[in-house]
């Protein structure tokens, strides 16, 4: 009897296991993001800047779209989280940026990286500051996800790693996360 449990037990996890792997291999509308160089980053942009709002904000995060592209970038955050700049010179986008997010105290360094179209195209840039791994436990502190939407819009979420914001701002994090659920 044992024996039939273990393997009708096993029997159902593979199958999930599959049925999960399958579901993942199929799905491939999501938008990716790759390391990129900044003397790639020409042409003309609108700079998305999120964040930096206060003294210890670190889910600060520039974004690069640019003007005349068909993808239309919708940062998901009160109009007050953001500002955008139109117009703006590959070169002169990438140096607002770094200005931006290079601020904080803990700031080490920025990571760049091409924002990919489902289809494999560059569709943007994203620069986003590295912290020393002694101040977070971690050097990149927040995720930053790009969500497909209709007519070549794109929703971007961005939130503090869990963990992070636990050390930053403690049981407080998980009460205003689950009201807001």
């Amino acid at each position: 009897m044992k024996t039939i449990r273990k393997t009708v037990s096993l029997f159902f996890g593979m199958l999930l296991a599959c049925f999960l792997c399958s579901a993942c291999a199929f799905n491939q509308s999501y938008i990716q993001t790759k390391g990129a160089e900044k003397a790639e980053i020409t042409g003309n942009y609108t700079v998305f800047l999120y964040g930096a709002h206060h003294y210890n904000d670190i889910a600060t995060v520039a974004i690069l779209a640019p003007t005349d592209g068909p993808y239309k970038f919708d940062i998901f955050a009160t109009d007050w989280a953001y500002r955008s700049v139109k117009g703006v010179a590959g070169k002169d986008a990438v140096a607002m940026a770094d200005k931006f997010v290079s601020w904080h105290s803990s700031f080490v360094r920025t990571q760049t990286s091409k924002i990919l179209a489902t289809s494999g195209e560059v569709i943007g840039y994203e620069i986003r500051p590295l912290y020393m791994l002694t101040t977070f436990g971690k050097e990149d502190v927040m995720y930053v996800d790009y969500l497909p939407k209709e007519n070549k819009q794109i929703e971007v979420h961005i939130h503090l790693d869990h963990e992070v914001e636990k050390k930053l701002y403690g049981d407080v994090a998980d009460k205003v996360r689950d009201r807001h659920k």
